[in-house]
């Protein structure tokens, strides 16, 4: 068994305690989208739109337009989206859009602010930005994975563009950011043992059940007091300003 054919039966139990991302809970993640994509309208801008799934969950009315790189689109989701474009370069008029989507895309832009300066250009005022972006979590879609940003760097570099942060929320409190990273490291262990260490694969169901261990207790001790230091993504809506 290879480290993918690994990856896929893990995928089966993405609800289970055993899956080194339960954390996430998959269903918060959905209904904390659903939410914020019920006030959106007219025209909406999804970049980085991969096979366009947030088509679906948009109120009715809405006009869809889904962009993303030729490399990400076609090289790694192998999907056609509406538009084939740089987000830092959008090819549509000045405030023609009424609502845009940057859903875990702009850790993997190469020039972040030039993206927000673009998206704040196409943007009407008045308009939103969904804005989904992790702050602890292992680099992902290599090689183009380039940064992580603070909530504050985030409020700073929206506010330079005429954008004001309507609500954000951190999602996971330290104790669980800790324990999705242990169960992280814990798999990707796993994954690179199926897959280049056989002599070693009688180690995969202990480390499997350190994960579950690790998932309880994260989650058994999240009632503790604590601060927003460490979540391991933020969730924002934006508005425009008014010029």
């Amino acid at each position: 068994m290879k480290g993918g054919r690994l990856r896929f039966l893990v995928a089966r139990f993405r609800n289970w305690p055993i899956h080194p991302q339960w954390l996430l809970n998959t269903e918060r993640e959905k209904r904390d989208l659903s939410q914020a994509l019920s006030g959106f309208a007219g025209t909406v801008l999804d970049i980085g739109c991969a096979d366009g799934r947030l088509a679906r969950m948009l109120p009715p009315g809405c006009r869809y337009i889904g962009v993303d790189y030729p490399d990400t689109a076609v090289g790694m989701y192998r999907t056609r989206p509406a538009v084939f474009a740089d987000a830092g370069r959008l090819p549509f008029a000045d405030a023609s859009v009424d609502c845009a989507i940057l859903k875990d895309v702009l850790e993997h832009v190469r020039r972040p602010e030039a993206a927000l300066a673009e998206i704040a250009r196409v943007v009407r005022p008045g308009g939103k930005l969904l804005l989904w972006i992790p702050f602890l979590y292992p680099i992902h879609d290599a090689p183009h994975d380039y940064q992580r940003f603070t909530e504050h760097g985030l409020a700073t570099y929206l506010a330079s563009d005429g954008f004001e942060v309507d609500r954000i929320k951190p999602v996971l409190r330290g104790v669980e950011t800790a324990g999705l990273m242990a169960s992280l490291a814990l798999a990707d262990a796993c994954e690179q043992i199926v897959a280049r260490k056989p002599l070693l694969v009688p180690m995969v169901p202990v480390l499997a059940t350190l994960v579950l261990i690790v998932n309880l207790a994260a989650r058994g001790f999240a009632w503790l007091p604590a601060t927003n230091f460490m979540p391991a993504f933020y969730r924002l809506v934006a508005v425009r300003r008014n010029a």
